[in-house]
């Protein structure tokens, strides 16, 4: 997935949020002001930063440091590539403020609370062994839209938040 089926896909979500009822704030993401909480290892938008000395190399989540030729006597020569942790301006986001004494804002993409709604909608508890686990399993983004608009054609929506 990259940054641009993420928006595309939380679009077609926003709809199927005010079915559900979703009561927190439904807005669009500004530019390099909000976040969301996947890893996309889309190599096409890194977030570039110079950096004097090239310390920071993490394969694991694709963090690069690039020393192209252009910048050779520079005070910064090397270039340290980070995955985006931002969307796309425009993308649908849900927010809302919460905690008592400390209140904090957290949001998330659309599509991310579709997609936690479906899934603990197909959660299985047992008291007596205290095992969890899911009953379906969601490899692609059509498989939850499939079962997000099964769950609404039951009537049943389950508002966990």
């Amino acid at each position: 997935m990259n940054l641009r089926t993420l928006k595309k896909l939380s679009k077609r979500a926003v709809p199927l949020l005010h079915q559900i009822g979703e009561k927190r704030t439904i807005f669009p993401a500004e530019k390099d002001e909000n976040y969301h909480g996947l890893i996309i290892r889309d190599m096409t938008r890194l977030e570039r930063y110079g950096a004097s000395h090239a310390d920071v190399i993490n394969p694991q989540l694709h963090v690069a440091t690039i020393t192209p030729k252009c910048r050779q006597g520079t005070s910064q020569p090397y270039v340290k590539c980070y995955l985006s942790q931002h969307p796309i301006k425009g993308t649908p986001m849900v927010g809302e403020v919460s905690g008592y004494y400390e209140p904090e804002w957290s949001e998330e993409t659309a599509y991310e609370a579709l997609l936690g709604w479906v899934r603990w909608n197909f959660f299985e508890y047992d008291p007596k062994t205290e095992d969890g686990r899911f009953t379906r399993s969601f490899k692609h983004s059509s498989d939850v839209f499939r079962a997000a608009t099964e769950l609404l054609s039951q009537n049943q929506p389950n508002v966990t938040k």
